[in-house]
């Protein structure tokens, strides 16, 4: 990094430390730029996930970051028992990529989602009032895997999890990945799922991070209270837990 850089990114840290807190309103937890200092980036020399990666930036609003993380514990999830369950898969981009790290290990991928927009909406949530991300189809879905060839790995589930489709997932689970924005579905989600993790299976929640989305904030805050999981807040937005028992 030569020294106009150097100066440029200690300007932008600068900047951002001097930015207020915040608080939503409504909202409970507190708010701040996150900007890391590490450096390391893998994901630039991973052929494999910026090959997949290419058709799936238009079918997902999740960050590169994010992304690369799935990527990772999708290729780890094949040492642990168990099927994939991603639940809240808006166009099929991260559902796409965690099939693709899992591509010839035999585990089904189950995905997830009314395709109709956000349920299950609450007081407890900060900006989602329901609806929203219906700019999506199973058909839209489908394309995406098929070009990532992909679609024989993958069961789509089409309607409210678990009260519509949940009789149709997985037995056993070994990944979940929970992106469903609200508190009410989140907490229905894991509901179904706690007594189908098997030891050492990862939970990721996409929302945690963020302050559209404190109902999901507050959820995990009462999951890792509970005794039976490692919990870990990735500074990308992340809430991990790993099954310890």
């Amino acid at each position: 990094m030569d020294e106009a850089t150097q100066l440029m990114v200690q300007a932008a840290y600068q900047r951002i430390s001097q930015v207020t807190p915040w608080r939503m309103v409504p909202g409970e937890h507190t708010h701040h730029w996150v900007l890391p200092k590490a450096t390391l980036a893998p994901w630039i020399d991973d052929a494999a996930f910026r090959e997949v990666m290419r058709p799936v930036r238009g079918n997902t609003l999740v960050d590169l970051y994010r992304c690369y993380e799935l990527w990772q514990l999708a290729q780890q999830a094949r040492r642990i028992e168990g099927d994939v369950l991603e639940v809240g898969v808006w166009r099929g981009g991260t559902g796409g990529v965690m099939a693709s790290a899992l591509r010839g290990s035999g585990k089904r991928i189950y995905l997830a989602d009314t395709f109709s927009g956000v349920v299950k909406a609450g007081e407890l949530d900060t900006a989602y009032v329901g609806g929203e991300h219906s700019d999506t189809s199973v058909e839209t879905v489908e394309a995406l895997l098929t070009g990532l060839g992909v679609r024989d790995d993958c069961t789509l589930l089409q309607g409210m999890f678990p009260e519509d489709t949940g009789a149709r997932g997985p037995e056993r689970i070994a990944l979940l990945h929970c992106d469903v924005d609200v508190y009410e579905s989140c907490r229905g989600v894991v509901d179904w799922c706690l007594p189908r993790l098997v030891p050492g299976a990862v939970l990721v929640f996409d929302d945690y991070g963020f302050m559209s989305c404190e109902g999901v904030t507050r959820f995990c805050n009462e999951l890792r209270q509970q005794p039976g999981f490692l919990f870990i807040h990735n500074l990308n937005g992340h809430a991990l837990f790993v099954k310890t028992a």
